[in-house]
């Protein structure tokens, strides 16, 4: 494997990778998004139902705001220290085996949990170690995979986070009052495929000796972009932002959305959430790597990527007066099918266009996992204010207007960059 630019010098590009590893390594990231997304976005939220029905709106955006927080911070301190690591397994591997370890003791709890202190417990656990293993592995684009491939490699990334999802309903399905099968199965996944990419991945190299001490400053550093510094990065920072505040208030009141909006039979839900996931699923699979293709066809990345704020704001529109099953699964499709799946598809890609050293690269793409993923825990903070507009608790109307209304703000930062068209 090439290595990054160091403090030494620029090495040689990275050779280009084939199919058996760009297929490995879609999969390892479809195993490992899907034990983390699949309780985000579904099982997290009927077991926090069946835990406390009267409260599942406070207890849920509590659990869902803490564990995307402790994901913000976790994710840009495995990047460091995966960034300084000298083991002789090489810098990325062994955060990925360790962070896979503490994801299994986190479903292991809240399989086990029958209180909602204990559940919150494992969330944290689970989403502080999965992030090791996210950082880790996104790392691996930009350490092994040549610019003309990293749209490519990129889009399947995004592929696999949406069809992690999609596959990963089916689990709920099957194994409908199984909490450990519901949470452990995907984890199990996840292990399968990222050893196999472990195992291939044998030319991981250590970090260089003359890489910087990892101190208090550089850790409080992993959460910044100094804007004079890198203004297109932090630009696009603020653009993703704000188009995955509309991808996470969707990604997280789903199950709620369809439970009291739509408010189909009881014997019906199970059936309907599975359609919820899979129609959107299966077109943001089909939608992400294509707009990775256009990443590395047109290089139009901002062109790209406001499709998808576009798509989402408009889905979440159709959503903010859907109350029949038709018109709740279009606006899905259109914020959860073309909408992500291009999000998805094209983000890598433009973070990697903007990025200014390659020797932090896990650092730098931790702080767009931060972008990315902060909306996941912002929103439902801010959601209960939104959803109390009138008295009642349940106006999700305003809730989706104002994410909508963010959504579509991300189109002036993201004209703003030069670096990239």
């Amino acid at each position: 494997m090439s290595s990054p630019q160091t403090a030494a010098g620029t090495a040689p590009a990275p050779k280009p990778v084939g199919a058996p590893f760009i297929g490995l390594y879609a999969l390892a990231m479809f195993g490992i998004w899907m034990s983390i997304m699949l309780p985000a976005s579904v099982t997290l939220a009927l077991r926090i139902s069946q835990i406390d029905p009267e409260g599942k709106n406070v207890s849920y955006s509590i659990a869902a705001g803490v564990g995307t927080l402790v994901a913000l911070i976790a994710n840009p301190l495995f990047g460091r220290l995966s960034d300084r690591t000298r083991s002789r397994f090489g810098r990325r591997r062994p955060w990925i085996v360790v962070g896979l370890a503490g994801t299994i003791v986190g479903a292991i709890i809240i399989g086990l949990s029958g209180s909602f202190p204990m559940l919150l417990l494992g969330w944290i656990i689970m989403q502080a170690f999965v992030n090791a293993a996210i950082a880790a592995t996104l790392a691996i684009v930009p350490d092994r995979v040549p610019v003309k491939q990293q749209g490519l490699v990129g889009a399947l990334s995004g592929t696999a986070s949406s069809a992690a999802v999609l596959v990963g309903v089916f689990f709920v399905q099957w194994f409908p009052t199984n909490v450990l099968a519901q949470f452990g199965l995907p984890v199990l996944v996840a292990v399968l495929f990222a050893g196999l990419l472990v195992a291939m991945f044998r030319d991981d190299e250590p970090a260089p000796a003359d890489i910087e001490p990892f101190d208090f400053k550089e850790f409080f550093g992993s959460f910044y972009i100094n804007p004079r510094t890198s203004p297109d990065f932090a630009k696009f920072l603020v653009a993703l932002f704000l188009v995955a505040c509309g991808m996470g208030v969707i990604s997280t009141y789903t199950v709620y959305l369809l439970q009291d909006r739509v408010s189909p039979p009881e014997a019906e839900l199970p059936g309907l959430i599975t359609l919820a996931y899979v129609i959107p699923g299966v077109v943001a699979v089909l939608s992400a790597p294509v707009a990775g293709w256009l990443n590395d066809r047109t290089g139009r990345r901002k062109a790209v990527l406001g499709a998808a704020a576009v798509f989402i704001a408009a889905g979440i529109l159709v959503l903010a007066f859907a109350t029949t099953v038709p018109m709740f699964m279009i606006g899905l499709v259109l914020v959860a099918g073309l909408g992500t799946g291009i999000a998805y598809g094209s983000y890598i890609g433009f973070a990697v266009a903007t990025m200014n050293d390659p020797a932090t690269a896990a650092r730098d793409l931790g702080v767009v996992n931060i972008a990315l993923s902060l909306p996941y825990s912002v929103m439902p903070f801010i959601a209960p204010l939104l959803l109390g507009i009138g008295g009642g608790g349940s106006n999700y109307p305003a809730l989706l207007i104002v994410s909508a209304v963010l959504t579509l703000l991300a189109f002036v930062p993201m004209l703003m960059v030069r670096s990239t068209r």
